[in-house]
């Protein structure tokens, strides 16, 4: 499937999530006035998540079976449209206990109906529930930048042993160095607000980092990563302006389509993908545990959208 049509597949799934499962949704709202209210403000959504979704069949042979993990499923964004595009990978997904969506019978029955699985974890105090090499792809998308810095190596070496040897890792964030960031440093400005606690899961924050590609590309090296594959892409507009028509998300809208086309400006989108292949595994050997490579040279491209 193309970029656009992936798009056209999400859309409706994510509005949907949105619908029934968020926590801010008012139960008694109409369709009306819920449609009048998010009017714009899922486009980045939509693009984020049919990006993800288009590399993952991009980089997934088909005829391979396996298991998936999504790191953070949130409403279910990103989880449930890869049930219907990727069937053939049996997801399952790890979310915080303290996120209301993960008690609700309805939200629990949505992960049921789509034979995924859901447990609950606290990722930065303890590890991922599940056997070392398990998962044949491991997505995990705007979390990242939520995480305490001195548990970040811990987030990252726990995704590391979770990924089997061959196997792909997706991750997206903010792009600490985009141009949106850049024009504000100039102005003497921050990149970020000062982190709140995020009330509907104790001992999580708003965004308390961003980084660029290469510091990621980086640290995962250190994990047997290697870079397949990064896009950067701009899609903040519908979070911008105080309207849908304004001034302000209008003009957001016009730098993201020229970005789309000049190649010099795509280093500096909001959000970068990354696309990642474990490179060695562990195993028991005489001397306890072996590093064994096991794939052969990646490329290491930057690449615009698709």
């Amino acid at each position: 499937m193309t970029r656009a049509e992936i798009e056209k597949e999400v859309k409706p799934i994510i509005y949907n999530c949105l619908r029934q499962f968020g926590d801010f949704t008012p139960k008694d709202v109409t369709d009306e006035e819920f449609d009048i209210a998010t009017e714009g403000a899922l486009r980045p959504d939509t693009r984020r998540v049919s990006l993800i979704a288009w590399l993952a069949q991009s980089f997934l042979d088909p005829s391979i079976k396996g298991e998936g993990l999504e790191v953070g499923c949130g409403y279910g964004y990103l989880l449930f449209p890869l049930t219907k595009l990727i069937p053939h990978i049996r997801w399952a997904t790890t979310e915080h206990p303290d996120r209301l969506c993960v008690h609700r019978e309805d939200f629990l029955k949505a992960i049921r109906d789509r034979n995924c699985k859901l447990s609950t974890a606290k990722i930065t105090e303890e590890p991922l529930p599940y056997p070392d090499q398990y998962f044949s792809v491991v997505t995990f998308s705007e979390t990242l930048e939520h995480l305490p810095v001195e548990r970040l190596n811990f987030v990252l070496s726990e995704l590391a042993r979770v990924t089997c040897a061959g196997g792909i890792l997706l991750m997206s964030s903010p792009n600490q160095a985009s141009l949106e960031n850049r024009i504000r440093l100039l102005k003497g400005k921050s990149i970020l607000e000062m982190p709140n606690e995020v009330a509907t899961a104790k001992g999580t924050f708003g965004h308390i980092r961003l980084y660029t590609p290469w510091e990621i590309k980086s640290a995962m090296s250190k994990l047997s990563f290697v870079l397949e594959r990064c896009i950067l892409e701009s899609n903040n507009s519908g979070y911008r302006g105080t309207s849908p028509r304004s001034f302000l998300r209008g003009l957001y809208r016009m730098y993201e389509r020229a970005e789309g086309r000049l190649g010099i400006l795509q280093p500096l989108g909001d959000t970068w993908y990354m696309v990642f292949r474990k490179t060695t595994a562990l195993v028991p050997g005489i001397h306890g545990r072996t590093e064994v490579k096991v794939t052969g040279q990646p490329d290491a491209s930057y690449a615009s959208s698709p």
